[in-house]
């Protein structure tokens, strides 16, 4: 006897219209049965009289990938190879591709029992053979994976499934079992990343620390992998127990704090002996920042937390205007021998420990202190402390500009990092007359014995991000180079730098063994997620220890990307990228993204971010990045070109950019253009629209519509502004405060624009959104704001997050594409 197990797909936009065509899903995946078995005792009910659900053998069996699969393919109906019996488990598996957002209806009738699975996601369970069901599902641009989870129950199973859309969206859907497809913001949010690298003295163990999140819910279990690196295997694993790990500099142990109603211990964990020994019980509060060389004392830093005001709050300087500002770290010594904690610091300053001496006789520290009448608004005293007699020696007093530091290995020198205009104007290299960009970092060696600075990189194009010694002459950095991050060893014998060639556009983390002179590192490239590899640094291989996503992106597809550069008014060469879509077609016309920063920092060459060029590139749009004129990694003159260049030099190369991209791009379709940037990109973004009408639409996150009142009310732009506008203030540069901001240029506002701001923004006021709406309202332009509550500059909340995307998509395809259906969906009108 044959029974019929039929499925439906009603795929529809947003209303059901009475045109509409049917077509066949002929085509699955389907996994070789498993025989299940009702548990003995199934047919007596339970001490309530409950009868055992022969559900439970669904819910509670999962389906092997690797299983064998069978592709069905006949007429209207078909027998499920493999089927003799009950209970019998079976998946089927298909996708279905989108265009543009739909909404859906899944009909289901069947004479098995079965769960049906959207994306992963289990959306209904059904109970009773031959009951028609109808699922209402709404999909995203992209393809959706459907799978019938189902059990038997009779000798065999057969099927027949179509779908029907509406006949104007016949083109936008299709069927396959084609498990390849474009790149979503859950490939990106979920699963696992690595958060820190560390290797041991011996090069012997990797430390990789990494943070799981659960698709859907966006909870985190943190997960710690302990390498063994000349077995490339995992030797010791951990879930979220601890915290500050650190290794030992000179054994194979590691370090960490573990904390509990106890309070916070501090444990040395032996990798080859398996012990673990307490350090400490009375670490409160603290925080391990440094283990001294010789493995016999411990530096630790705590925050003592200032006294709350009450209701009333005397503000003393531009910063106390801060909850924390108040707030002061020392510094304290932990003796391992007998776990005596010293106090080294104290007093209304906060010590910020920069290192320790190698042989373990003093300790470098820095303070800062605020200082409003002289840019950068704080000035630096730098120290060594005498652990043995507490006598404080001061290396330098009241500098501007202050350095970050490290003993070079014979304690006889310090690699200091800082801008073009620490230690005086010693690292500036300014030709074109603009003033130095303080965020472009140099590199400086200074001679303790005598007390002076010299430059390592006044002739080194990049910006420092970080160094480290290697040996007395040997240094490694980690560099921003135009639109890349790139490690570079440094003879400092010759101010030589050498390019280290690394399989990564983006160099994350970088951290090496003394011993072995091997290193550990992660990266990433614009259409390559992280990985972690290992490098031997005399011959410069490197070998790949862990693809953390591998099989998240498994079987995804990417577009093609490739460099674009042109030529601005000034002679410069402004750097750039496209991103086409998959399957891009040279005959058809594609909408275009146009992305930038604008500020201070290239928009680089990594993988995802907070703006994922690939999702937006997967969704049908080419897409343009490119680096205007100020960005650092681009050497001092033209970094230099941020400062004082509000609205000026950036913007210019973003249209005379796009225009030009334009003309040599004909898929790119002029007529169907937007851009986006958070910021000081969304101050370029709300200030473009008023100088251009090239752009169709608009999104600014977090924009500066009056920098005047970002510089007042920000909690760090009067700071900020004293990098981008040095020297420059309200009152004596109305260019720049007034003429330059978008607010007094609104009447001037062409097309439309989105304004997303998080209503808990410290960094960009809500209110620059919220007065440029206002603005635009009155004038009756073509202005939407989204506010996302709760959040900061940054939206960091996982489900506001991904909701937030879904907005920045569906507002591009509302006015870029003409389809306005998850738009409408996710912000219907009202009548208010």
């Amino acid at each position: 006897m044959i029974r019929y197990f039929i499925l439906f797909m009603v795929l529809t936009s947003t209303m059901f219209v009475d045109a509409q065509i049917e077509k066949d899903c002929k085509e699955w995946k389907v996994s070789s049965p498993i025989q299940l078995h009702l548990p003995v005792f199934a047919e007596i009910g339970s001490v309530d009289g409950k009868v055992f659900d022969r559900l439970e053998l669904l819910s509670n069996t999962k389906v092997s990938n690797t299983s064998a699969i069978s592709l069905i393919k006949q007429d209207d109906s078909f027998d499920v190879p493999g089927i003799d019996s009950k209970n019998q488990l079976v998946e089927l598996t298909g996708y279905v591709s989108v265009s543009q957002w739909l909404e859906a209806k899944i009909k289901i009738k069947s004479n098995s029992i079965y769960e049906v699975y959207l994306d992963g996601e289990k959306c209904k369970t059904v109970s009773k053979p031959n009951e028609e069901i109808n699922i209402p599902v709404k999909l995203q641009t992209g393809k959706h994976q459907i799978i019938i989870k189902a059990l038997s129950v009779d000798e065999n199973l057969t099927m027949q499934a179509s779908y029907v859309v509406e006949e104007e969206l016949t083109q936008a859907i299709a069927w396959s079992v084609d498990a390849q497809r474009t790149m979503t913001i859950h490939d990106l949010l979920d699963g696992v990343s690595v958060q820190n690298l560390k290797i041991s003295h011996s090069g012997n163990y990797a430390l990789v620390q990494m943070s799981d999140v659960m698709k859907g819910t966006g909870k985190k279990q943190q997960i710690t992998h302990i390498i063994d690196l000349n077995e490339n295997k995992v030797v010791y694993k951990v879930r979220n127990f601890a915290y500050n790990l650190s290794w030992l500099p000179k054994s194979d142990r590691l370090s960490y704090l573990i904390k509990n109603d106890q309070g916070t211990s501090l444990f040395v964990y032996d990798i080859m002996s398996g012990k673990e020994a307490c350090i400490s019980e009375n670490i409160d509060d603290m925080y391990l920042s440094q283990w001294s060389p010789n493995e016999d004392f411990v530096i630790l830093s705590k925050t003592i937390k200032a006294d709350k005001p009450g209701d009333l709050k005397r503000i003393f300087g531009n910063d106390d205007r801060l909850p924390y500002f108040r707030n002061r770290t020392n510094l304290y010594l932990l003796h391992t021998e007998n776990g005596l904690i010293q106090p080294l610091t104290a007093g209304n300053l906060s010590a910020n420990l920069n290192d320790i001496k190698p042989d373990g006789s003093k300790i470098l520290f820095s303070t800062t202190e605020m200082d409003y009448q002289t840019t950068p608004f704080y000035r630096q005293d730098m120290y060594e402390l005498s652990l043995k007699t507490f006598e404080l020696d001061t290396l330098w007093k009241d500098e501007l500009y202050g350095c970050y530091c490290k003993y070079s290995p014979d304690g006889q020198k310090l690699l200091a990092m800082g801008s073009a205009k620490a230690f005086g104007d010693l690292g500036l290299k300014i030709t074109n007359g603009h003033l130095p960009n303080s965020f472009d970092n140099q590199l400086y060696i200074y001679n303790l014995a005598q007390k002076k600075a010299t430059v390592l990189t006044k002739d080194f194009s990049p910006s420092i991000n970080g160094a480290k010694w290697f040996d007395n002459n040997i240094i490694y950095t980690q560099v921003t180079e135009r639109d890349g991050v790139n490690l570079y060893v440094c003879d400092v014998s010759k101010s030589s730098f050498t390019k280290i060639d690394l399989p990564v556009e983006v160099l994350d983390d970088f951290d090496f063994a003394y011993d072995k002179q091997i290193a550990i590192f992660n990266g990433t490239s614009i259409s390559t997620p992280e990985k972690v590899y290992t490098i031997n640094l005399k011959n410069k291989k490197y070998t790949e220890l862990d693809f953390p996503k591998e099989q998240t992106y498994r079987y995804i597809a990417f577009g093609k990307s490739e460099k674009w550069t042109f030529e601005n008014k000034s002679g410069l060469t402004i750097d750039g990228r496209v991103y086409y879509p998959v399957n891009y077609d040279p005959s058809k016309k594609y909408p275009l993204i146009v992305y930038y920063y604008g500020g201070t920092s290239p928009t680089d060459r990594s993988f995802g971010g907070r703006y994922p060029k690939n999702i937006w590139a997967a969704n049908g749009y080419m897409v343009y990045v490119l680096q205007p004129s100020g960005a650092t990694g681009y050497g001092q003159n033209f970094s230099a070109l941020h400062v004082n260049g509000w609205g000026k030099d950036a913007i210019d190369d973003i249209i005379d950019g796009t225009k030009a991209f334009l003309k040599s791009h004909p898929t790119a379709d002029a007529k169907n253009v937007g851009c986006i940037g958070a910021s000081y990109g969304g101050f370029t973004t709300m200030m473009l629209q008023t100088r251009t009408d090239i752009f169709k639409t608009a999104i600014a996150h977090a924009g500066i519509s009056d920098i005047s009142s970002y510089w007042g009310e920000g909690y760090w732009g009067y700071s900020y502004s004293s990098a981008a506008a040095t020297g420059s203030y309200p009152w004596n540069r109305k260019d720049i405060y007034v003429e330059n901001s978008p607010l007094f240029n609104a009447d001037k506002f062409q097309n439309s624009i989105l304004l997303l701001h998080g209503t808990s923004d410290t960094n960009v006021p809500v209110g620059e959104s919220l007065q440029y709406y206002a603005a635009l309202k009155i004038l009756g332009k073509d202005v939407e704001m989204v506010l996302i509550d709760g959040e900061n500059h940054h939206i960091l909340d996982y489900k506001k997050r991904i909701k937030w995307n879904d907005t920045i998509i569906a507002w591009f395809d509302k006015v870029l594409k003409d389809q306005s259906g998850q738009w409408s969906n996710m912000y219907p009108d009202k009548k208010l």
